[in-house]
């Protein structure tokens, strides 16, 4: 093998030294990132999910079972939207069952972003170094053990750790999902396909509202959740069986080897690995190296004890002076101070390679969707608390609304919804994704830009009108983010940069839940005690109005106790939405510089190999790279 990669590079070297002699072609000015260089080596799988591909084009029974493998997905994701749709609105009554509405939300939405995010680069490697059906096991499990905890949960923090295990279910069943539709389907259809398969969010918002009205009174809010792990266990497991057995008779068919190492040259250029027998210790350490163990264990623990002290320190004895906030936030910082010290110098198979950091694509989506993540969940935490005091809304209006988010806006760490359909069309037939990402962000910056205004804030119009802008400019900046990434690595990566796209969106998340809890819980009291008459309610019940908004909402819309919650609900949540609004400029200025690839019959735009693993040449393309000072302006290819 040593001698076919040492080929390659010379190949290469000869290519790079005729093209500064030469005028470059327009193909291979579209395919390539400045200074990638791809991985000679294919995991198993990769392999695998290849097999899959080169059976449905070799024979019609191929095609067929690739059509019901779509299928058994498909209705899989009719059940996470379902639980997705219901559960999002039972966490202000669960937080609330527990008299720690505000803090709770906070310590939930941190400890789900944090450690839900660090779990899928595991996932990512994991479904490379064994199979992807058999991480769509390991997440059904999750979220069946989840549910169960949070049915039986007597704390909040049984709440929380059930949330966390579903949390890692479901972020790894959609990280699984979308690199099955980057394993299967070519660029053109990329974006296509991640919108048809989200398109359930578009029915479950409206009869899941009458589940969570069903289920609004004290104490059934348990049920919503425990409902699912018998439901999940029904539905999962025969697409679970179907991925599995089509992977092993492709396999077995004889169409790849899964035993044998490539060089991602050609099919003609293989090695055979030799089978050693390896002891149980060194197996076990090398999946261990494989999967970046330590560095994302020190990456995970950095981020998690460096913001739950923001959710922790307002109930801690003490405060901030607390001994045990201090260490937190000193061993949090320290574990990311080493994390890329150890991936740059010990860590066999860094979590984030110099391919990918080298990677001016896949590092602009990066910061794209952090920013989104971050700008979005300073306006987005406590919003739906915000609809519920400050309108006279109903329950299961209130659940509309909060879906209207859902049908819209995408969250890497969550499901992807509907508008992505648009935008996969517009790919589709334009063969570029660089405008559906800037237009996506503008008009996100307009759908912010209409809760940055005191004198429309109570207005419900208003409120359902911003969130459909900004989940619509989010579903076409997300899945701009998606195809240029992906479009931008060898198909080794692709799990990989998908995983590292949603952990670094998720741990923007988690800082801007961090931001928002600690903007709320330092003003809302105070808020709380300014605006309310003090005649009408002491400190004991405005402690209980900040602890349980439900308290608030059984007060008369119109009564001087309501008013005065409503004036403090929007003098906490103002700067919030200001900020965000200031931040989503930031993305916009990034996607200027993105590659704007073609988007054609191959699998990536890196070595224009599609999803078999064949070589490809495209119909055509018109990408034409600036030069001299223009290149700079990376807008300048729209």
């Amino acid at each position: 093998m040593a001698d076919v990669v040492a080929a390659q590079r010379n190949e290469r070297n000869v290519a790079a030294s005729d093209h500064d002699d030469e005028k470059r072609s327009v193909s291979d000015i579209a395919s390539t990132e400045p200074e990638q260089v791809g991985p000679t080596y294919k995991s198993r799988g990769v392999v695998g999910v290849e097999a899959i591909a080169r059976a449905a084009k070799e024979s019609a029974s191929g095609r067929k079972s690739l059509w019901l493998l779509a299928a058994c997905v498909y209705i899989t994701n009719w059940i996470a939207a379902m639980a997705a749709s219901v559960t999002a609105s039972f966490s202000v009554y669960a937080t609330s069952s527990f008299n720690q509405h505000s803090n709770g939300l906070a310590m939930l939405s941190v400890a789900t972003s944090i450690i839900g995010s660090v779990s899928l680069p595991f996932l990512a490697k994991a479904s490379d170094v064994w199979s992807r059906p058999g991480i769509y096991g390991v997440c059904l499990i999750a979220q069946i053990v989840g549910y169960i905890i949070i049915l039986k949960s007597p704390t909040l923090a049984a709440y929380v750790v059930g949330n966390v295990a579903v949390t890692i279910g479901r972020s790894g069943y959609t990280q699984i999902n979308s690199t099955l539709i980057a394993d299967l389907t070519p660029l053109k259809y990329r974006g296509l396909a991640q919108g048809l398969i989200t398109t359930p969010y578009l029915a479950t918002v409206w009869f899941t509202s009458e589940i969570v009205q069903a289920l609004s009174a004290p104490g059934k809010w348990r049920w919503g959740y425990g409902m699912y792990a018998i439901i999940f266990a029904v539905t999962w497991t025969p697409a679970i069986f179907v991925m599995w057995h089509l992977e092993r008779r492709a396999i077995k068919s004889g169409l790849v080897d899964i035993d044998t190492a490539r060089t991602g040259a050609d099919d003609t250029q293989v090695e055979k690995v030799a089978k050693a027998k390896v002891p149980i210790y060194r197996q076990i350490l090398q999946v261990a190296n494989e999967l970046d163990t330590v560095g994302l264990i020190l990456m995970g623990f950095g981020w998690s004890l460096l913001l739950l002290p923001f959710s922790l320190a307002p109930q801690a004895k003490g405060g901030w002076n607390n001994p045990s906030m201090i260490a937190m936030l000193v061993v949090g910082a320290l574990c990311l101070l080493c994390f890329p010290l150890y991936e740059w110098k010990v860590a066999r198979y860094p979590s984030a390679p110099n391919r990918l950091l080298r990677n001016r694509t896949f590092v602009t989506a990066v910061i794209i969707d952090f920013i989104y993540m971050l700008a979005g969940y300073l306006q987005l935490l406590y919003i739906a608390s915000y609809c519920f005091i400050v309108t006279d809304i109903t329950p299961r209006n209130w659940n509309y609304f909060n879906n209207v988010l859902n049908m819209g806006q995408v969250d890497s760490s969550g499901p992807q919804q509907a508008w992505e359909m648009i935008a996969g069309l517009l790919m589709r037939y334009t063969h570029r994704y660089k405008f559906v990402q800037i237009a996506g962000i503008s008009v996100r910056i307009i759908g912010y830009g209409l809760l940055v205004d005191k004198a429309g804030s109570r207005n419900l119009a208003r409120l359902v009108m911003s969130q459909l802008l900004a989940g619509a400019g989010s579903a076409f900046s997300v899945i701009g983010s998606q195809v240029g990434s992906q479009a931008s690595v060898p198909h080794q990566d692709v799990a990989l940069a998908i995983s590292l796209l949603s952990l670094w969106s998720s741990i923007g998340a988690a800082i801007g839940n961090s931001i928002a809890s600690q903007v709320w819980q330092n003003n809302m009291p105070g808020n709380l005690r300014q605006y309310i008459p003090t005649g009408l309610a002491n400190d004991t019940q405005i402690a209980g109005f900040f602890a349980d908004i439900t308290s608030i909402k059984a007060y008369d819309f119109n009564s001087d106790v309501r008013q005065g919650a409503i004036k403090a609900y929007e003098e906490t949540c103002f700067p919030l939405w200001a900020a965000a609004l200031g931040l989503s400029f930031l993305a916009l200025l990034a996607a200027c510089f993105q590659t704007n690839f073609y988007l054609g019959d191959s699998q990536n735009s890196f070595d224009h190999k599609d999803t078999a693993g064949h070589v490809v040449k495209e119909a055509r393309n018109e990408h034409v790279e600036a030069t001299g000072w223009r290149r700079y302006l990376r807008f300048w290819d729209l």
